[in-house]
């Protein structure tokens, strides 16, 4: 499915529409809409972003596990303008997370527990040093700085490694206590798949 919206096109893929929905056909506690809104909530992050350094989206494909944001003038851009755009995915989730505690605390709802929490886990988990998130962007970018382009990029393959293996071994053990929970060991276990498939030589 295709349209476009001031003139940006959109993308949503079928594998995405299907696993949104399965998603929420087991979901029994609400946390998945949660996790959704908390995601849309830091890609609108970066979109604005963007456009306060003016650097207008041409493209965001709604893919079967993320969000891709198409900008054909990234290239062009400053390391700190990259940064900047990264970071504000993270800090739009602390601010509506810090918008609902506030909220919380005048009102004493108990159901905005929830949205607080999967707000928190969303920015937590982005700003890790992991090469596919937001945190493993910002340390590649941080390093290009001082190192050569492929230099900086094995340094990030390697953290990558080191930071998803006792993040996996955590969720692993959400999953034995919990008894359901498995939605970390998942995330870990195909950020480890993208890694393995994009960088194959680095372990050949």
């Amino acid at each position: 499915m295709q349209f476009e919206f001031l003139g940006c096109t959109f993308t949503v893929s079928f594998p995405f529409l299907t696993i949104i929905t399965l998603l929420l056909l087991v979901d029994n506690n609400g946390m998945i809409v949660y996790g959704v809104v908390a995601a849309l909530i830091h890609e609108l992050g970066h979109i604005s972003a963007m456009m306060i350094k003016k650097c207008r989206p041409q493209r965001i494909n709604f893919r079967a596990f993320d969000i891709n944001i198409i900008d054909k003038n990234r290239a062009k851009r400053h390391y700190n303008d990259d940064v900047f755009i990264l970071a504000a995915g993270p800090l739009a989730n602390v601010i509506f997370c810090a918008l609902l505690c506030c909220i919380f605390k005048a009102t004493g709802h108990s159901w905005l527990l929830k949205p607080i929490y999967e707000n928190l886990f969303i920015a937590a988990f982005n700003i890790l040093p992991i090469e596919s998130l937001d945190g493993g962007q910002i340390f590649f970018n941080l390093l290009s700085r001082k190192l050569s382009i492929k230099t900086a990029e094995n340094f990030t393959v390697l953290v990558s490694f080191m930071v998803l293996l006792p993040v996996a071994v955590l969720g692993f053990y959400i999953l034995i206590v919990s008894k359901y929970n498995f939605s970390l060991l998942l995330l870990s276990c195909y950020l480890m798949g993208i890694l393995l498939l994009k960088h194959r030589e680095f372990y050949y």
